[in-house]
């Protein structure tokens, strides 16, 4: 068996110049002109033998432009580009050039390449000897099972796992997926819905699969509002038209515009003339590149396409939270922000009005929930110890650091609640502006407890006028449990005398909140599983969803009151987690499976069980509460 080791070695100039071509010309190189020039400049030096021409200030200047003389601590280009250029060599090895003899690395704290060899030992068995003519030897198969361990152990050292290779999704039908229910206003409100998205489908344009997502005919597309439809598309069977769209947005980020992309796209593929005249002229909200980050990857988590960490979008992913928060961070604590004078290239908020604010609180959800999914990504792709892991928890730490200054510094005790927006002035504005807090909300950005219950009182009291906003109620209130409030305001987007009645965004949102919020759909690629937790309204009895494609897979599933079945109606077998909400002040349930008592998992007020489902099969799950002891005082 051959065991890849990396050795310390100097090899040949020609070898070492091969391999660097190599590395240029591959997926990983091939669109990133600064890493490129990056990569060439200090292998040059290093094989010139002038290690003291690579050190930061010479970079900056020689490779990214920077004044002879500039100040690294206000400047960080070389250091930002260093860690992506060592993602991108990490990646490199484990993929394209995983059969190279020579290993290139840029050790952390350093800027110089280092060359090594990278060995395939063969582990050789003897041949085992007949039985009538020899005896066992204990203390060789000792010696022979200890080297494999060293060998072993020494190449988890050097290894990162890549995200792991999974399957495109298999082609579903669009518009499969059905509902029953025991309210009728429910299925009609569904199905207007639906058949009303699919009216927004296109094919055949030049920018290739899509759907609108404008509130007016410019036949284009939108970051924030497809972010906002996928999960609704995901459920029609339109995840190819997400993926393309998303990976647009992600290929249009751009130095030149501070790594902000296309704001709008249109069926040709250009940026959207009403939204852009060029570079330095051009709308843009900058909560966007987040929005789009943690669109992609829910997509991943509920296709399993690993088209979401090919090059582009990798790239993307790593601009976003590195180059983008630089450019958007003049300050460097951390937080992004823009003047009103930048408008309307940086509008550090989704809210488009006046008072024009130096920061807003949907734009510190949106940084702190791109956080969290580029550490989740990280996370994925490497193995204990590598630079991934450390990626994801040096993340994991800046999204926490995000999510307490927001909670301790923007929370106003007097109307109880947290503020919107911060103005240029660095004061606190007083007003209740509606994005602020519905995006604090979906990323879970509001501190747990009385704070979370007070944004979701205001949520409920202060009506926006913009019928887009109101679109992310039903999916948010669900998510907290509050199913009745949910369900009226679902109900009245599909209202006929609702004014934005029929918009994309509208009808995109009612499918996924019935999916997603009310049937508590939620795939995860990483473990070939998809959990259910019914959140039905008292309206509502019972509630079922055929053909809902999910990763390989579609399934039907099956709520009412506290008895979930979950079938496997196509694709291979698969995990469901049934999970159902509890009263956290009483013992964990009992949960039959099939009228048999599983084992059950509570965490935060869900109980759940993991339940494997072969093809055709359905399963049962039932969650019988603990009923607490009636005092005989």
């Amino acid at each position: 068996m051959a065991v890849s080791v990396v050795v310390a070695w100097d090899p040949p100039q020609q070898e070492c110049r091969a391999l660097v071509e190599r590395i240029l010309s591959s997926k990983e190189f091939q669109r990133a002109t600064r890493l490129r020039d990056f990569l060439l400049y200090v292998v040059d030096r290093k094989l010139a033998d002038s290690p003291h021409e690579v050190t930061e200030v010479l970079i900056g200047h020689r490779v990214f432009g920077r004044p002879p003389n500039y100040s690294t601590g206000e400047d960080s280009i070389v250091r930002t580009e260093a860690r992506i250029l060592r993602q991108r060599l990490e990646r490199y090895f484990l993929k394209e050039g995983l059969s190279e003899a020579i290993v290139l690395e840029i050790p952390k704290g350093s800027y110089l390449p280092v060359f090594q060899r990278r060995d395939f030992p063969a582990v050789e068995v003897a041949p085992q000897p007949s039985p009538p003519k020899t005896r066992n030897h204990p203390a060789i198969w000792i010696v022979c099972c200890a080297c494999a361990v060293v060998i072993g152990l020494t190449a988890w050292r050097f290894s990162k796992k890549p995200v792991e290779s999974i399957a495109p999704p298999a082609t579903r039908s669009v518009g499969a997926v059905e509902i029953e229910s025991s309210d009728p206003q429910l299925v009609r409100s569904f199905q207007w819905a639906k058949e009303r998205a699919l009216g927004y489908m296109h094919t055949g344009d030049p920018v290739g699969d899509w759907y609108e997502s404008t509130a007016s005919s410019r036949y284009a597309f939108c970051m924030r509002d497809v972010s906002h439809q996928s999960a609704g598309a995901a459920v029609l069977g339109l995840a190819g038209h997400t993926r393309n769209m998303l990976h647009h947005f992600a290929a249009s980020i751009s130095e030149s515009r501070d790594w902000a992309g296309y704001w709008e796209i249109n069926k040709d593929g250009f940026p959207a003339p009403v939204d852009y005249q060029d570079d330095r002229h051009f709308w843009y909200c900058l909560p966007a590149n987040f929005d789009v980050l943690q669109a992609s990857y829910r997509q991943f988590l509920w296709t399993g396409d690993p088209a979401y960490f090919d090059s582009v979008f990798s790239n993307f992913y790593d601009r976003t939270v590195t180059d983008y928060v630089s450019a958007w961070d003049p300050n460097k604590d951390g937080v992004m922000e823009s003047n009103p004078e930048s408008r309307p290239r940086g509008i550090p908020s989704y809210d488009q009005e006046k008072p024009f604010p130096l920061t807003g609180a949907d734009l510190m959800a949106a940084q702190y929930e791109g956080y969290r999914v580029y550490a989740a990504i990280e996370r994925q792709r490497g193995a204990r110890g590598s630079l991934s892991q450390k990626l994801a928890e040096e993340y994991d730490a800046k999204a926490q650091d995000l999510r307490v200054r927001f909670n301790n510094e923007w929370w106003n005790p007097i109307q109880s609640r947290h503020y919107s927006l911060m103005l240029p002035n660095h004061t606190f504005y007083s007003g209740y502006v509606a994005e602020g807090n519905v995006f604090a909300l979906l990323f879970e950005f509001t501190g747990e407890g009385l704070k979370t219950e007070a944004a979701l009182d205001s949520l409920e009291k202060n009506r926006p006028h913009l019928d887009q906003k109101l679109s992310y109620f039903p999916e948010i209130l669900f998510h907290y449990g509050r199913n009745d409030s949910a369900y009226r305001y679902l109900l009245e987007l599909t209202d006929p005398n609702f004014r934005g009645r029929g918009m994309p965004e509208i009808v995109f949102s009612v499918v996924g909140a019935v999916a997603t919020g009310m049937a508590g759909i939620s795939p995860d690629a990483r473990n070939h599983l998809v959990e259910t937790l019914p959140r039905l309204p008292k309206a509502v009895d019972w509630l079922k969803l055929s053909h809902v494609p999910v990763l390989q897979n579609e399934v039907a599933v099956r709520h009412r009151g506290l008895e979930s079945s979950f079938t496997n109606q196509a694709g291979p077998r698969l995990q469901w987690r049934a999970s159902f909400p509890i009263d956290s002040t009483l013992a964990a349930p009992r949960i039959l499976v099939d009228g048999v008592p599983t084992p059950v998992t509570v965490e935060q007020r869900v109980a759940s069980v993991l339940v494997s489902v072969r093809p055709g099969q359905t399963r049962i799950a039932k969650c019988i509460p603990v009923t607490p002891a009636i005092s005989s005082n």
